[in-house]
């Protein structure tokens, strides 16, 4: 199985972060971001609080502004040779499920770990389930479908995919800045063009006994 995180790994830039300027709550969301980075909350806190400032939106109207943010090249290409090596292809992420679904629906995607925040007639709702340990979210998911840890590979950027670079066989380290976040993988690249992951993924799962 191949897992991808989202924000500045499928998109070039953190996608609600970036929507929500356009939605009216920039400031907002700053403010809880950097909370966050002076470490006054946990970031299970912070991603509670970032998706209440959604709560009374409608999804549509964020998923619109969401289309707006650059995306790697060739993403529906990637997940459909990445699937015809016979590879399940899904989403590893701390965003919220309707986000997930919008990128499931564009690109092929199998399924996604991710953060749980309800949606009801459209809107989104105070029912907000976060998920701040994405390690625990893809064991649950390994775990469901039967897959070993050691036959996944994950492919992210921030220091919050270094847990799950940890336990899973392989991993990439995808246009990231931080050097802890390239020790902790297996590889590290920088593309734009998401064609080229599956070209290294490919190589690395033809060696026999690679990611184990």
């Amino acid at each position: 199985m191949v897992s991808f995180d989202v924000d500045k790994t499928l998109f070039r830039k953190p996608a609600l972060a970036t929507a929500a300027r356009a939605l009216g709550i920039g400031d907002r969301w700053d403010a809880v971001d950097e909370l966050y980075d002076k470490k006054r909350i946990t970031l299970g806190q912070c991603l509670a609080r970032l998706y209440k400032l959604l709560v009374g939106m409608d999804v549509q109207d964020i998923l619109r502004e969401v289309s707006k943010v650059e995306m790697m090249r060739n993403i529906r290409e990637t997940v459909d040779k990445l699937l015809g090596q016979g590879l399940q292809v899904i989403l590893t992420t701390d965003n919220p499920d309707f986000l997930c679904q919008y990128l499931v629906e564009h690109f092929g995607f199998n399924g996604f770990v991710s953060s749980k925040v309800a949606v009801k007639n459209g809107v989104v709702s105070d029912d907000i389930e976060p998920l701040p340990d994405k390690r625990l979210g893809i064991r649950k998911y390994c775990a469901w479908m039967s897959i070993p840890l050691s036959k996944v590979v994950h492919v992210g950027d921030g220091s919050n995919d270094m847990p799950v670079f940890r336990v899973v066989g392989y991993s990439i380290a995808l246009n990231t800045n931080l050097d802890k976040v390239k020790k902790t993988a297996s590889y590290q690249m920088e593309t734009d063009n998401l064609l080229d992951v599956y070209e290294h993924i490919r190589s690395v799962i033809s060696k026999p006994g690679s990611i184990d």
